[in-house]
């Protein structure tokens, strides 16, 4: 393929449940683990992104027919990361309990 090119796929959003959220959104990645809902994105040179669309409004709020796409790049960032440590130890302390002899 010609890589001047961009290909989005998209598909139906299923779980869209306010006017904010995509009408459209990338397909179910066959390749995601048991219990990921990982997605296809779309590669740009060496950056992966996510890709969502909106159907276009006219002022009065009726469908055009088109679509507006809107493509995020996937950052290590972007990643769900663990709560903030807030002062516990990882792991806990041995030698804070006490010790029973029978």
């Amino acid at each position: 393929m010609n890589e001047e090119v961009v290909w989005v796929n998209v598909v139906p959003n299923e779980n869209k449940t306010a006017d904010n959220h995509p009408d459209w959104v990338a397909p179910a990645n066959p390749n995601a683990p048991e219990g990921k809902k990982w997605t296809i994105g779309v590669k740009i040179g060496e950056t992966w992104h996510s890709q969502a669309g909106w159907n276009t409004k006219d002022d009065a709020g009726n469908l055009t027919g088109g679509i507006k796409f809107k493509l995020t790049p996937n950052t290590a960032n972007s990643a769900p990361q663990s709560p903030e440590n807030k002062g516990f130890p990882k792991a806990p302390i041995s030698g804070n309990k006490p010790e029973y002899k029978f």
